[in-house]
């Protein structure tokens, strides 16, 4: 995936930040962004922050990786009004390029949210912010989404709540539905499922439709 993105530094995006979180050796990463003549646009960081219970869950893990990229003091001498995209590591978003050109203008969060009842789901895999944004809405999230104190429940759900809890009390202009269906090309870690084939291809259109039909998914 990382591969796959450096093709996109100069063609609507500025630069790549790859994060992780067990000190493993980033050299063939470095090598291909130095084939790809990118290696000046590309930031890597690596830190040991995988030693917690395996009970909170991993998208625990995910966020402190977040909070430590934008902590980071070489993000910290970004513009203000930097546009960040996150993408789980793993997933290429193949249509990344109709996922920004159709982000709405102003806002300083892009998310997914989805609602169907009593069921609930904020998308995790992909979403954008600027520093604003993120401090407003995502800063220190971790300890609010361990799946160890809501009964084994998804993080995303208690993430929706809390982007909830935010959105009502912010001035902050967000969105929270995508305009464009997000196209991922990877395997799902709980299941190995890759979400561009099969019953989750027919979930990619089905969704479509609902975003040109309803401006939303209903889930």
């Amino acid at each position: 995936a990382f591969a796959f993105y450096t093709s996109f530094i100069g063609h609507g995006l500025d630069r790549i930040v790859f994060a992780e979180n067990t000190g493993f050796d980033l050299k063939t990463l470095h090598e291909i962004a130095s084939a790809r003549n990118v290696a000046s646009s590309v930031d890597f960081i690596s830190f040991r922050g995988n030693d917690f219970p395996p009970e909170y869950g991993r998208a625990f893990g995910e966020a402190t990786i977040l909070d430590e990229v934008m902590r980071n003091e070489r993000c910290l001498r970004y513009p203000p009004d930097t546009i960040y995209w996150k993408s789980t590591g793993r997933y290429k978003v193949t249509n990344l390029d109709r996922m920004m050109k159709t982000m709405p203008q102003g806002v300083q969060l892009y998310c997914d949210l989805r609602r169907r009842g009593e069921k609930r789901w904020a998308d995790m895999r992909f979403m954008s912010w600027t520093r604003q944004g993120y401090e407003a809405f995502l800063a220190g999230i971790a300890q609010a989404i361990r799946e160890d104190t809501r009964n084994s429940s998804p993080a995303e759900m208690a993430l929706f709540d809390l982007l909830e809890a935010r959105f009502s009390t912010s001035p902050l202009r967000y969105a929270r539905s995508f305009t464009t269906e997000p196209f991922i090309d990877g395997a799902r870690a709980e299941d190995n499922r890759n979400w561009s084939l099969g019953r989750q291809r027919l979930v990619y259109y089905a969704r479509s439709i609902q975003r040109k039909a309803l401006d939303r998914v209903v889930f």
